[in-house]
């Protein structure tokens, strides 16, 4: 989202005319609200994600605590959003970074230790990895009819494989758009 270059540019303008007048006190309490805004700014950016959908009836456990699995339903074009989303995360986590260090190089030498932006950095890989979990997750909601499908079938019956099936077709149609969508706006990385 371009809101994001132009919120770190607003920054790096706000930093200028700071350190023209002082790299003391009041640089250090516009640090601190810098560090404000990008945490605020992580939440729109978790905002734009779709809400999660418990499944009713399911739940795993870990070391004996039941725990509900979250599940996302992505609508048709949503999963460009998502994307959206991981690619400026994973730009304002390394200019997040790259903050950090210019506003280390321009304050004054008692402030320096208190620079800390690991937490909004790490604010944006959270995003990140919740993001791509809505998008795997979307994934599987858009085949699960096909699962179901298959799963209902008595394999018993068979003797040979034959032709390609109904569910599979189903499953064709909804993971390739998806994926090539996808694997043509996220980062390589991913």
């Amino acid at each position: 989202f371009t809101t994001s270059t132009k919120l770190f540019i607003y920054i790096k303008g706000s930093i200028t005319r700071c350190t023209a007048l002082t790299r003391g006190n009041a640089f250090y309490l516009i640090y601190q609200a810098f560090q404000d805004s990008l945490r605020k700014y992580a939440q729109v950016l978790s905002s734009k994600l779709p809400p999660p959908k418990p499944q009713p009836g399911i739940s795993g456990a870990f070391k004996g605590t039941p725990v509900q699995i979250i599940s996302y339903k992505v609508p048709k074009g949503e999963e460009v959003t998502v994307c959206h989303v991981i690619g400026t995360c994973e730009y304002c986590a390394e200019t997040v970074e790259a903050l950090e260090d210019l506003i280390r190089d321009k304050i004054e030498d008692k402030y320096k230790e208190k620079v800390d932006m690991m937490g909004q950095q790490e604010a944006f890989h959270d995003i990140t990895a919740k993001a791509i979990h809505v998008l795997v997750s979307g994934l599987e909601n858009r085949v699960e009819d096909a699962f179901k499908q298959m799963s209902s079938i008595n394999w018993a019956m068979f003797d040979e494989v034959g032709e390609e099936s109904d569910y599979v077709r189903y499953m064709i149609k909804e993971i390739q758009p998806y994926i090539t969508t996808i694997r043509g706006l996220i980062p390589t990385s991913y």
